[in-house]
């Protein structure tokens, strides 16, 4: 039975994923070079490769990331600063789901930048848990971040859904054992998913996947 839902925010929750994208391809541009979002979605969200890495190879000079990065960093908070915008039908399909279920969240960012981010965005109150990056050793794919959520909410891997936008999110819940729904966006590149995530095409679907697992009854073998 699932008692509880485990919520990525960047691109699940709000739309921050493609603002912190916009921000480095700009950054990135007024450096002389073009950034895609398919080496984002793939190095980035897909394979855990840091913005320094990525700026490399695609042939920022050295001497040069630190201040790009301070940028694309200036750039993307002051954006944060005039307003983030929850993605669609969230709030509705939170309310609907914390009346049934035990909802956390389970974040790559930094507290302090998670909650800086959620500062207007009246989502907090809806989750019992903030599981955040530096609250743990390792960072998403690894599962670390889940299995401290399992430990927090004393809830066993089959007893949860996790709902992830991105393959690194996905590798995490899946490698604690959790099942986990996808929520694509333009920056998920789908083929280094795992198999078996569910494939939502909006965050409204997550209500009948999660009632559905809840009704399951095992058949005797």
């Amino acid at each position: 039975m699932i008692r509880a839902i485990l919520f990525d925010s960047d691109g699940v929750l709000v739309d921050t994923e493609k603002m912190y994208y916009e921000a480095t391809r700009m950054a990135f541009a007024a450096a002389g070079v073009s950034l895609t979002p398919e080496i984002w979605a793939n190095g980035y969200l897909g394979r855990s490769k840091t913005s320094r890495k990525i700026a490399e190879r695609i042939g920022i000079a050295p001497a040069i990331i630190d201040k790009v990065l301070e940028r694309r960093d200036g750039v993307f908070w002051a954006d944060i600063a005039l307003g983030v915008q929850v993605m669609p039908h969230v709030r509705e399909t939170l309310a609907v789901l914390a009346a049934n279920f035990r909802l956390a969240v389970v974040t790559g960012a930094p507290r302090k930048r998670f909650d800086r981010i959620h500062e207007s965005t009246g989502l907090v109150n809806f989750f019992e848990a903030i599981i955040a990056r530096d609250e743990n050793d390792e960072a998403k794919p690894s599962p670390q971040l889940y299995l401290n959520a399992l430990k927090v909410l004393g809830l066993n891997a089959d007893e949860c859904i996790a709902v992830e936008d991105s393959p690194r999110g996905a590798i995490s819940a899946a490698a604690a054992g959790i099942k986990c729904c996808i929520i694509p966006t333009f920056l998920t590149d789908l083929t280094l998913c795992p198999k078996g995530c569910d494939i939502l095409h909006s965050i409204t679907q997550l209500q009948g996947v999660c009632f559905s697992e809840e009704m399951k009854i095992l058949k005797p073998a």
